[in-house]
C-alpha cells in the first residue's frame, strides 16, 4: 500500500473522479450498517456501525456535484430536468416498492395498500409511520426528490447571486434555522422532520459550490495528516454528540460530513477498497434500493440462533444484494425505462 504525502481532487472531464469512490464506499457502509441491525451483536457494535450511516452525507454532497455538474455542461429546463429524473429515480424505486408490498414480511401493518400508496404518490414524506414502510431505507428517496424540485430555482439563486460563498451561507443558515426548529417542537427523532430537504441543504449546495469551482479548474489539495485529523475530530464529535442526546444528532451533521469524507478519502489509498467501492458505484443506487428487500426475505426464510451461523447467514444475504442489484442494474439500463 504506498500513501501520498497529500491528495490532489481536479475536474477531469467535466467530472470529479473521486465521485464514484465516494458513492460506492458510502453505499457500502451503509448496507453494512443495515445488515448488522440482522445479526444478534452486541448492541455497543450496532452503536459503532452507526458511522456508517454517515455516508447519506455525502450522498447528498454527491447529488448536489453531480448534478451541478450536468447543468454546467447542459442547461436544461425544470420540466425536462423532473422527467429525467423521474425516469431514472422514480420508476426504478416504485418497481422495488411494488415487490416488496408483494412480499408479506415486508410490511406487518394492517394498512399495507394505504403504505403503498403513499409511495406511488409519494405523500408518505409527510406521514412518519410511511416515510420508512417496506424499508428503512427510502425515507432518503423523499428527501432527495424533494431536492429535484428545488434543484432548477437553486441554479438560478446562484447564477443570480454568483457568489459561491454567499450562496453556501445561505444553505447552512437555512439548514441551521431547521435544526433549531425542530429541536425547539421536539420532533428531532421524527423521519419527516429530520429528513425533511431542509436539514441537508447546505450538504447540497456545498455539492453544487464543489462542481461550480472544479469546473472553473480549481485544483484542491489536501494533505494525509490533513484528512487524519478531520477523520477523528469529525467521527469523534459526531459519535459524541449522539451518544449525549438523541436531539442533538440534528445538529452533528457538519462533523459527520468532514470525518466520515476524510475516512473515506484516507482509504482510498487502499487499493483494494478504491477498487471494490467503484465497482460498486456503478450500481449503487440499485444496490440502495435492494438490500433491505433482500436481507429481510434471507433472514425470514432462514433463521439460526446461533451467532457463527447468522453471521454465515448475512454474508449470504450480503453477496446475494450485490448480485441481485447488479442483475437489476442491468434490467434498467437495458429496458424502456432508460431514459
Amino acid at each position: 500500500m504506498k500513501i501520498n504525502k497529500y491528495m490532489e481532487y481536479k475536474c477531469e472531464n467535466g467530472r470529479l473522479y473521486e465521485m464514484n469512490y465516494l458513492k460506492g464506499f458510502s453505499i457500502l457502509t451503509i448496507v453494512l450498517m443495515h445488515l448488522l441491525a440482522f445479526v444478534d451483536v452486541h448492541k455497543k457494535i450496532i452503536t459503532l456501525s452507526a458511522v456508517g450511516g454517515a455516508g447519506v452525507h455525502v450522498f447528498f454532497v454527491c447529488s448536489g456535484m453531480g448534478l451541478y455538474f450536468s447543468y454546467l455542461n447542459k442547461k436544461i429546463k425544470f420540466i425536462e430536468f423532473i422527467k429525467k429524473r423521474w425516469t431514472k429515480i422514480y420508476i426504478p424505486y416504485i418497481i422495488v416498492v411494488f415487490i416488496s408490498f408483494l412480499c408479506p414480511w415486508m410490511y406487518l401493518g394492517n394498512d399495507r395498500l394505504s403504505a403503498f400508496l403513499s409511495h406511488i404518490f409519494l405523500y408518505k414524506m409527510f406521514i412518519p409511520k410511511y416515510e420508512e414502510s417496506f424499508g428503512i431505507q427510502f425515507w432518503f428517496i423523499s428527501t432527495i426528490i424533494q431536492f429535484y424540485l428545488l434543484f432548477i430555482p437553486m441554479c438560478k439563486l446562484k447564477e443570480k447571486i454568483d457568489n459561491n460563498k454567499l450562496f453556501l451561507s445561505m444553505g447552512l443558515l437555512i439548514s441551521v434555522f431547521w435544526w433549531i426548529i425542530c429541536y425547539v417542537l421536539n420532533v428531532s427523532d421524527i423521519r419527516v422532520w429530520n429528513s425533511f430537504c431542509l436539514q441537508y441543504i447546505w450538504e447540497f449546495s456545498f455539492g453544487m459550490v464543489l462542481a461550480d469551482e472544479l469546473k472553473k479548474g480549481k485544483i484542491y489539495k489536501i494533505y494525509i495528516l490533513q484528512l487524519f485529523f478531520v477523520a477523528v475530530v469529525g467521527l469523534g464529535l459526531q459519535a459524541g454528540l449522539a451518544m449525549y442526546s438523541d436531539k442533538f444528532k440534528l445538529f452533528n451533521d457538519i462533523p459527520a460530513l468532514f470525518g466520515y469524507s476524510a475516512l473515506s478519502l484516507l482509504l482510498m489509498n487502499i487499493k483494494l477498497i478504491k477498487k471494490v467501492c467503484v465497482i460498486i458505484s456503478k450500481f449503487s443506487y440499485e444496490l440502495f434500493l435492494i438490500h433491505i428487500l433482500v436481507f429481510k426475505t434471507v433472514f425470514q426464510i432462514i433463521q439460526f440462533n446461533s451467532l457463527t451461523m447468522q453471521i454465515i447467514e448475512a454474508l449470504i444475504a450480503f453477496i446475494l444484494s450485490l448480485i441481485c442489484a447488479f442483475i437489476y442494474n442491468r434490467l434498467i439500463n437495458n429496458s424502456l425505462f432508460k431514459y
